[in-house]
């Protein structure tokens, strides 16, 4: 019997967190009940379009087809801002060109603690919330084809293309160390369909400081790292293009992180959070202020005035 040799690895948060922000991210983490329903209905396949309403050529329609690359695998929970975090925090990683992670790493990313070390330890809940993400999403495999888009508008030097891939190439492996510990390093096999979709049309990717996320005594649940995740999203959206209105709906809110038809307690809840969440930005200087703003007494947005990049104190890169 040979003994392998354990390999030992160097692995570090990327301190920029890497968003792909085109139509098709944005359509796979929206996915409603009903269309996970459809998804396990159809054996596993689920079928969506992605439409641009065109100025000049009208509607350009992208086949989507999202299916399991294992027929046995059971999906158990539809697509949502926790997933799409997650595949953020591991393209993140990859863009920093470190091709292996490790679920400590993945959770100090989605929280932003990635100044603290191995004093920022993942309870084990969260250990198997990233777990079962990292699972769902290496298991997906997404059959994408914007040859019309390439060709009226001019992506990818308008030449057809067709990206077919897992949407989180990676493996497990094992006898492996970081920093002579013993630990479950996930390698990174090549990047995410995702991140190749934004790149191709014109680099349709956001970044930004990955500590932005550290917000201090908030407890980092799995619907709290949603939140966090899709507000800060839009609030980046709204910094690269100046003419999308500065506001943040709770019923768009609700709807994106799934809970729109929870409790009055959880919608509570989750308000209380992302106010807390623009407190902390405000802090930092990312917004200069904000306002909880309400309709027929009920509470209907946040409008706040963002803080232009010239102006901060704090750099953030926005890559349009």
């Amino acid at each position: 019997m040979v003994l392998k040799e354990k390999q030992n690895f160097q692995v570090y948060p990327a301190k920029q967190f890497v968003v792909p922000n085109d139509r098709l991210s944005k359509k796979l983490f929206n996915m409603t009940k009903e269309d996970f329903q459809n998804w396990i209905n159809q054996r596993k396949t689920y079928n969506l379009v992605e439409i641009l309403q065109h100025r000049k050529f009208g509607k350009i329609l992208s086949p989507v087809k999202l299916s399991v690359d294992d027929e046995n695998f059971i999906i158990s929970e539809p697509l949502d801002q926790f997933h799409c975090a997650v595949l953020c925090a591991v393209i993140s990683e990859f863009y920093a060109n470190n091709h292996q992670t490790t679920v400590p790493i993945i959770y100090r990313a989605i929280t932003g603690k990635v100044n603290r070390g191995s004093r920022s330890i993942p309870s084990k809940k969260q250990v198997v919330d990233i777990k079962n993400a990292i699972h769902l999403l290496m298991h997906l495999q997404i059959n994408y084809n914007p040859t019309e888009l390439c060709e009226k508008i001019g992506y990818n030097n308008g030449k057809s293309t067709e990206i077919v891939s897992v949407l989180l190439p990676c493996k497990r492996l094992e006898l492996t160390t970081i920093n002579g510990q013993d630990a479950d390093v996930i390698e990174l096999l090549g990047e995410s369909p995702l991140l190749t979709s934004a790149k191709m049309k014109n680099n349709q990717i956001l970044t930004y400081a990955t500590e932005l996320l550290d917000v201090p005594n908030m407890n980092n649940s799995r619907m709290n790292i949603g939140l966090k995740h899709y507000t800060m999203r839009r609030i980046q959206e709204i910094l690269l293009h100046r003419q999308l209105q500065t506001i943040i709906t709770f019923e768009d809110l609700f709807y994106k992180s799934q809970i729109e038809n929870a409790s009055f307690k959880t919608k509570k809840d989750a308000r209380d959070v992302v106010v807390t969440f623009f407190e902390h930005l405000k802090n930092k200087r990312v917004v200069k202020s904000f306002e909880i703003k309400k309709q027929r007494n009920a509470f209907h947005s946040i409008e706040f005035v963002p803080i232009r990049k010239r102006e901060r104190q704090l750099i953030i890169d926005v890559y349009d």
